[in-house]
């Protein structure tokens, strides 16, 4: 039977589903999530988060040690907060650290540098704060990238400092969520025993503690993109990245911590230098989190990224 004028030939079940398919990968594309993550892959964002790992395997011992000996010189006879700042640490580098548990591949006592000051002395510090910055210096290049701005090599005095401020970020955000955690939870506690509901308040304590490694994160988030990137997003823009950083990390220390040390620790080839490769994965893991979120910050138009990367300093 011929067909009348005008008519239009039905199209197949597969072509349907491929406009289906090419309509929802058009939509996603125009997304902010998409327009991020078509950031982070034309910046190389797969292979800044593979150097930032790299650099963290040499520079996290060093950071280590500094931190632990300026902590244990100032607060070091605080035993709670000493056991809760090591307990944090843990949390963010898993099988690292020796908490008391004999899990931890490094005891906190050889991190830290023996009292005294000499020429050997002073020129170990040197050492151990230079190959600390040089994790902040690839951090610092990758979140540069995302926001579509170059490493910024105009002045190597300030761009040293500004690794030093990120490197000073990171260990106040640790002892920062270390003393509120100890903090709130004393004081829920107490809370509790008032009301005499101690024994069934251990939910309560948990989800605190979450809400102030959420804060912590988040806040440390902020820090890396306005101090050591050197970019001022619009505020509104960077708070919202930054509670998407807090709770992407939030979400990986809690459930990706027993995962990836466990995978790693299964594997015969990889369980003599299990922590290497742990704390390289997981490293990239975060890393690609922060670098992430920075891309969603710097609100990339759709198609070709802009050509200013966003507000600078």
């Amino acid at each position: 039977m011929p067909r009348s004028p005008g008519t239009v030939p039905r199209a197949s079940p597969a072509r349907r589903v491929i406009d289906t398919v090419t309509t929802v990968v058009a939509w996603w594309q125009r997304t902010r999530i998409g327009r991020a993550n078509a950031r982070f892959g034309a910046a190389g964002g797969g292979v800044l988060t593979g150097g930032i790992a790299y650099s963290a395997v040499f520079s996290v011992f060093a950071a280590l040690t500094i931190g632990l000996t300026v902590f244990t010189a100032i607060l070091g006879g605080d035993h709670a907060l000493r056991s809760r700042v090591l307990a944090t640490v843990s949390s963010s580098l898993p099988g690292l650290i020796d908490t008391g548990d004999g899990r931890g591949a490094i005891s906190p006592d050889s991190l830290t540098l023996t009292a005294g000051f000499n020429v050997a002395g002073g020129v170990a510090v040197i050492v151990l704060v230079m190959s600390a910055v040089s994790w902040m210096a690839a951090l610092r290049t990758g979140l540069r990238a995302m926001f579509d701005l170059p490493p910024d090599r105009a002045n190597v005095v300030v761009g040293k400092l500004r690794e030093l401020a990120g490197l000073a970020a990171l260990s106040v955000g640790v002892l920062l969520s270390a003393i509120l955690s100890l903090a709130l939870t004393s004081a829920v506690h107490w809370f509790l025993g008032a009301l005499g509901l101690g024994a069934g308040g251990a939910w309560l304590v948990a989800v605190i503690g979450a809400l102030v490694s959420l804060v912590v994160d988040a806040l440390t988030f902020a820090l890396l993109v306005v101090v050591l990137a050197g970019v001022r997003p619009p505020r509104r823009d960077l708070l919202a990245g930054s509670l998407a950083a807090g709770v992407g990390l939030g979400a990986v220390r809690q459930l990706g911590t027993s995962v990836v040390a466990g995978s790693v620790g299964r594997n015969a080839l990889l369980a003599s230098f299990a922590v290497i490769v742990t704390l390289l994965v997981w490293v990239n893991l975060v890393a690609r989190i922060v670098l992430l979120s920075a891309a969603w910050v710097a609100d990339p138009a759709p198609g070709e990224p802009p050509a200013d990367g966003g507000r600078r300093e």
